[in-house]
């Protein structure tokens, strides 16, 4: 019997850690359970453990193919990955984080009831809420029921781990941005829900252990890595300015969450002590705004010196200026 959700994992030069990964994924209490590993051109290990780990584990309802892709950069992985994918869903994880085993048996029920009433369309994008912290302390990560991309803009409520497409949509919205090094999943939440799919919640518990650490996929620090969220958020401006079915009120409010997050960026920067890349935010958000009104530029800075100074959950003011 075929399964109703793939999960693809792309990993690179995670020998230590993959292993701990997969075991948690095969502690899933539902079967059968499709996997697949993407190695993206690793240089120790890891091959070899996904290669030994799959040959341990393959049965009857547990299939797993590991997958090498060269081009570097995880949206290249999950993409390889996709183009495999002969199942309905499609779902991806990281390589350092720990799975729920209760996660496909929860969400294929909900997607099997989502299919099976003849009121509802078919669910395209799957939100799930997920647990992620460090040193052992775990937390909800921020999330509301909400279709606006705006809201995504500000809030990066649609996550890599939260979000669990219909595999022909996924395709047709063009599948992950392969120039971006980092905020993949950020932009293709934002795409996600400017292409206005039919979007599904299951919130009534949350899953997983999403680590955050200096060397994880998530990430922790913005400093040394500014250039590649910059080019992502250059990347998500263009996708609203080309967007087909956007009124202009959609618009405008997404030009504004852009302008927003831009300032909260900028403030960050300043914060980390990194004065240029807090200059390249700043001249972003005038590329996507060149002449705010009065109070939005007000409220900008008023952001970016909030964050500066070290406050948090500036992006709770903004969500209400959008």
């Amino acid at each position: 019997m075929k399964p109703l959700v793939t999960i693809i994992i792309p990993v690179r030069n995670r020998a230590s850690l993959i292993t701990w990964t997969l075991d948690s994924i095969v502690a899933s209490t539902h079967r059968p359970l499709w996997l697949f590993i993407v190695d993206n051109g690793s240089t120790d290990e890891t091959k070899s453990v996904c290669d030994d780990w799959a040959n341990r584990h393959r049965s009857s309802t547990l299939r797993v193919d590991v997958i090498e892709e060269p081009k570097a950069g995880a949206p290249a992985a999950r993409n390889a990955g996709l183009r495999r994918v002969e199942t309905r869903y499609v779902y991806f994880f990281d390589s350092d984080d720990r799975f729920s085993s209760d996660f496909l048996e929860d969400i294929e029920r909900v997607l099997r009831e989502n299919r099976e009433n003849p009121a509802e369309s078919e669910c395209d994008l799957l939100f799930v809420p997920v647990r992620q912290g460090k040193n052992g302390s775990m937390r909800v990560r921020d999330h509301e029921k909400s279709d606006r991309a705006a809201v995504q803009i500000i809030s990066s409520m649609l996550s890599t781990h939260s979000m669990v497409f219909r595999t022909d949509w996924l395709r047709q919205i063009g599948a992950w941005d392969e120039r971006l090094t980092i905020w993949q999943d950020w932009e293709l939440g934002v795409r996600a829900l400017l292409n206005r799919p039919h979007l599904c919640w299951a919130t009534e518990k949350s899953y997983h252990e999403i680590l955050l650490h200096e060397d994880s996929i998530t990430g922790a620090s913005l400093v040394d890595r500014w250039e590649g969220t910059l080019e992502s958020m250059r990347v998500a401006l263009e996708d609203v300015r080309t967007a087909k079915d956007l009124t202009k009120h959609e618009r405008r409010s997404c030009l504004r969450a852009l302008y927003l997050r831009a300032m909260i960026q900028a403030g960050r920067l300043l914060r980390e002590h990194c004065p240029m890349g807090s200059q390249a935010y700043m001249n972003y958000a005038k590329d996507v705004i060149g002449h705010p009104t009065k109070p939005l530029r007000m409220w900008g800075m008023v952001l970016r010196n909030y964050v500066a100074r070290r406050g948090r959950g500036a992006w709770r003011v903004a969500r209400q200026l959008v």
